[in-house]
């Protein structure tokens, strides 16, 4: 049952949460053993652990700061001035384009295509921000370093055989283990491209103001943390190097399918371990380190930036039809799918929102409807071979959504002045005069349109960038 549920839906991040529940009725029956983890219960300690050797390099992405400038500042002490090489707008702004990657598993085909095909259009930008979740994490280094790893993305997208990703171990992780497969060989592949010469290459585009940015989930806390990837790299040591190695492997470690990475940390001097896994389980895509409007980050540049959003879904925003098995695994598997497709439509209509609110340029694309060639597995090299040419014809065409699907475009309207209670009047005889029942209505002033709705389309159609 459990391979089979694998086999229909691979690439959904959480829906093997239903076979974790199994794993536990088993365990609990057969009384089978688990590694004993020295965790955190406390949230207050969880509040203060950091990596030992490597401070300052993560932040809690649901966090919500009164002042979001001081709490980065605190977490990130070698930050330097953002896009300070970015080019410049008018009034010599900083031009800052960020790129999104979401979660997906095998359809992180479609965004190292999409990448690829923006190479050949030849207007593909130096992005000062890209941020990754999931299998957008492992595209995001490449991505952030720009054109010159395309040809690597595409290795690692087509190339390998499922084998080379993970390997079963089904009886072990149903009586006991961490996980139906083993995730060595991802780990072995991950090393294989993320060498030390990329990360330092990583490094010195952090010293230049850009940022790379990577959400895990820690499991012990239930949060979204986001890590600093250009931090960790400037500490240019074995262990960092592991933790950077690591961090990726968590953020794509889906659960119950992939082991969890547990992730050394320290609180007053004493040494616990975090349970990290696949960013996707509480975001599939994220654009910011906190919880704070895309205004709140302007000081971090040397003038308020124009900004520009690209955000690659790697899978489908449309729904899926198709006749469900009445079976209790089916049935579960197709309703996590479902509530994970409904989530990330509400995590991109957010985004949207703090674009139209910060006048940001609003940019989203997604593997199309119409392509419907069957996955097989976690890893299906054919599956994976026709997505990636798929998301080479969207790169090339740059056709992008400027609002998330059945959403139509807002208008940022001024909020209209309070009503005031009119004054009593003195008593007198009263009004000989009637308005006229011919007298026209008076017309209420026109409100006017601000923000970035004022140019937007009216209504929700892919544009051809231009940029």
């Amino acid at each position: 049952m459990a391979i089979t549920a694998l086999q229909l839906k691979g690439r959904d991040a959480r829906f093997v949460a239903v076979l974790a529940l199994v794993m536990a009725v088993q365990c609990a029956a057969s009384g089978c053993a688990t590694y004993v983890r020295n965790g955190i219960a406390d949230p207050a300690l969880a509040e203060m652990a950091h990596v030992t050797g490597v401070p300052g390099v993560r932040f809690w992405a649901d966090d919500v700061p009164k002042d979001a400038m001081a709490e980065i500042r605190r977490m990130t002490p070698n930050l330097p001035v953002i896009a300070k090489d970015a080019k410049r707008g008018e009034g010599r702004r900083p031009i800052v384009e960020t790129l999104a990657l979401s979660g997906g598993g095998s359809d992180g085909a479609f965004g190292a295509g999409v990448l690829a095909g923006w190479t050949a259009r030849g207007n593909r930008p130096e992005f000062e921000i890209v941020t990754g979740v999931s299998a957008g994490a492992i595209i995001a280094p490449f991505a952030f370093l720009g054109p010159a790893h395309d040809e690597e993305l595409r290795r690692i997208w087509t190339e390998y055989q499922a084998s080379d990703v993970a390997t079963a171990q089904i009886i072990p992780g149903l009586f006991g283990g961490s996980a139906l497969a083993d995730s060595k060989p991802l780990a072995n592949l991950v090393a294989k491209y993320v060498d030390r010469t990329m990360v330092r290459d990583i490094a010195a585009q952090y010293k230049r103001g850009r940022l790379l940015l990577v959400l895990t989930t820690n499991l012990d806390a239930q949060r979204p943390v986001v890590w600093n990837m250009g931090e960790i790299a400037l500490f240019d040591t074995d262990e960092a190097l592991e933790l950077f190695r690591s961090v990726i492997l968590a953020s794509a470690a889906i659960p119950g399918a992939l082991p969890p990475v547990n992730i050394p940390v320290e609180v007053n001097g004493k040494m616990y371990e975090e349970m990290h896994v696949d960013g996707g389980t509480t975001r599939e895509l994220f654009v910011t380190a906190v919880q704070a409007p895309f205004k709140a980050f302007d000081p971090l540049y040397a003038a308020p930036p124009i900004r520009h959003l690209y955000i690659i879904k790697n899978g489908k925003l449309t729904p899926e039809t198709e006749v469900v098995p009445q079976t209790t695994l089916t049935i579960a598997t197709r309703a996590i799918s479902t509530l994970i497709k409904s989530q990330n439509w509400g995590e991109l209509y957010r985004i949207y929102r703090m674009a139209l609110d910060a006048g940001a340029d609003f940019n989203l694309m997604a593997v199309p409807a119409s392509f419907n060639k069957p996955l097989k597995g976690l890893y299906d090299p054919e599956y994976q071979k026709a997505l990636y040419a798929e998301g080479l014809a969207a790169g090339r065409s740059a056709v992008w959504l400027k609002s998330p699907p059945g959403q139509a475009p807002i208008s940022v309207l001024p909020l209209p002045p309070p009503a005031t209670a009119a004054k009593p009047r003195a008593p007198g005889p009263p009004s000989m005069s009637r308005p006229s029942a011919s007298a026209p209505p008076q017309s209420p002033a026109k409100q006017p349109t601000i923000g970035p709705s004022a140019g937007a389309p009216l209504v929700n159609r892919p544009v051809a960038s231009t940029n």
